[in-house]
């Protein structure tokens, strides 16, 4: 039970990192800026940072969908 809550929890958020790995970047860099003489609307991330990111939301949803999966059928076995 604890492995599928897990997942349930894991795998959306996993999935929405990775598909709003750009706005979320974006905001991470324009935090970075505050105090800088940079306007925070002209700050964009670099391309190897929204990667990351996409890299790091895809292994949160992989691992959510492997608790999930792995919740489901143990009960099945």
């Amino acid at each position: 039970m604890p492995s599928t809550f897990l997942g349930i929890l894991a795998l959306p958020v996993g999935l929405a990192v990775y598909r709003y790995a750009y706005e979320l970047t974006r905001f991470d860099e324009q935090m970075d800026a505050i105090g800088s003489k940079t306007r925070a609307s002209d700050v964009e991330p670099a391309e190897w940072n929204v990667l990351l990111t996409k890299l790091f939301g895809a292994a949160i949803a992989a691992f959510g969908a492997y608790h999930l999966l792995g919740g489901l059928f143990v009960g099945l076995v």
